[in-house]
């Protein structure tokens, strides 16, 4: 059934478009013509006719690449935009861990080691600089920049 749209929906368009047009013609000039000024009234009709058709064709297949590279531009600004809320939310998630067990150490003992408190400001200082790492990353779609916010695997 797809086949059938696309082939012989076309030549039945054409065979009535070409069937008006020669009941057309010899209406309109009452049949004076010789066989050849038929032909080439029908050679000009016809060429005009593909050239119409090709330019919308052309334009219609302009559009569809222009939409297919807008979805790809949007894919390329999601994919990005997860890779910089995971990495994001890793950086978080350790500075929060960190914060965690600074808060065991506090309800365990009642206070906080100088240790602790320089360990806090060390990490604090890390989530800033990884922060404004990120937002300086040159080419944020490249996924492999990311990778020097996680600890490597283990394979």
């Amino acid at each position: 059934m797809k086949y059938f749209k696309r082939i012989f929906l076309p030549f039945i368009l054409m065979a009535i478009v070409m069937s008006l047009y020669q009941v057309i013609k010899f209406y309109l000039l009452k049949g004076q013509y010789t066989i050849w000024e038929s032909h080439i009234m029908t050679i000009v009709f016809t060429a005009l006719l593909a050239t119409i058709v090709s330019l919308a064709l052309s334009n219609w297949t302009e559009k569809i690449e222009q939409r297919k590279k807008e979805v790809e531009l949007r894919e390329a600004r999601l994919r990005t935009l997860q890779s910089t809320m995971r990495t994001v939310q890793h950086i978080v998630n350790n500075f929060l861990n960190c914060v965690m067990l600074i808060r065991l150490e506090a309800e365990e003992e009642g206070a906080l080691t100088k240790s602790s408190l320089e360990k806090l400001e060390s990490n604090i200082l890390e989530v800033s600089r990884q922060l404004v790492e990120l937002s300086e990353l040159e080419d944020p779609g490249n996924s492999a920049d990311f990778k020097k916010f996680f600890p490597p695997k283990n394979e």
